[in-house]
């Protein structure tokens, strides 16, 4: 999710590099092999999977472990994704990632996460508890689960994607509307919070990521915040 959002008067170029370079093709392998890795573990060691016949892992209750497992990774990387974009935004890493790698993380991020969003939502058609339609995953407060909190997440999946495609329509809409769209991204991800929070299974076990999430997006935000009004008390002209 971009939160990328430089002055018009940067030096960076910010649409994507026709040549991935083969820093930004390292950091896209490790990253899926890693994610592959991590996803595989917590349908593995799931909390129900353990305390089930192992003969399950090939039955019906593997859908249900599969979107649990890809609903923590989504948000994961979803608030990997806000919390690095609100770093490249206050030019906390600068100094220390060169902008194409930061910049390719924070795209690798921003639509690996909708991809395991994706998943997550496709797999309930196939659980055997709860009856979904592809119109439930499609519209708000329809489905039979949680409608509710259900709604907001795919609410906030919804400005997630706004904010992500419009990263290559900017030429287009123009660099004040970009920049307008990219605040979706909180909407985004306090929705995403609270369906995860109210509607997920595993609650109880990804409290402390929800807190250390929420704080650090806290955080950088009012960082963000203060450090704008800073820059522009400092540039503003004398009133004496």
């Amino acid at each position: 999710m971009a939160l990328y959002q430089p002055s018009t008067s940067s030096n960076i170029d910010i649409s994507l590099p026709t040549r991935t370079s083969a820093a930004s093709r390292a950091v896209t392998w490790v990253g899926t092999i890693g994610l592959l890795a991590l996803l595989f573990w917590l349908v593995m060691h799931s909390a129900l999977a353990q305390a089930a016949p192992s003969t399950l892992l090939t039955s019906e209750k593997l859908s249900w472990y599969l979107t649990r497992a890809s609903g923590a990774v989504a948000y994961l990387l979803l608030s990997a994704s806000t919390v690095w974009g609100l770093f490249l935004s206050t030019k906390i890493v600068k100094e220390w990632v060169p902008a194409p790698i930061a910049l390719a993380m924070h795209n690798y991020l921003s639509w690996t996460a909708i991809g395991l969003s994706m998943l997550h939502a496709f797999v309930l058609l196939f659980d055997s508890y709860y009856t979904y339609t592809i119109a439930n995953l499609l519209i708000p407060f329809t489905g039979p689960y949680e409608p509710g909190w259900v709604g907001a997440g795919i609410i906030g999946f919804y400005l997630m994607l706004i904010t992500s495609i419009s990263f290559y329509c900017r030429q287009w809409i123009g660099q004040k509307a970009w920049r307008k769209l990219h605040y979706f991204t909180f909407g985004a991800y306090v929705l995403t919070t609270l369906h995860g929070w109210q509607a997920g299974t595993d609650s109880a076990q990804l409290t402390p990521i929800y807190w250390t999430s929420l704080a650090l997006v806290l955080f950088l935000t009012v960082y963000r915040i203060l450090d704008a009004l800073n820059r522009r008390y400092l540039t503003a002209p004398s009133r004496l």
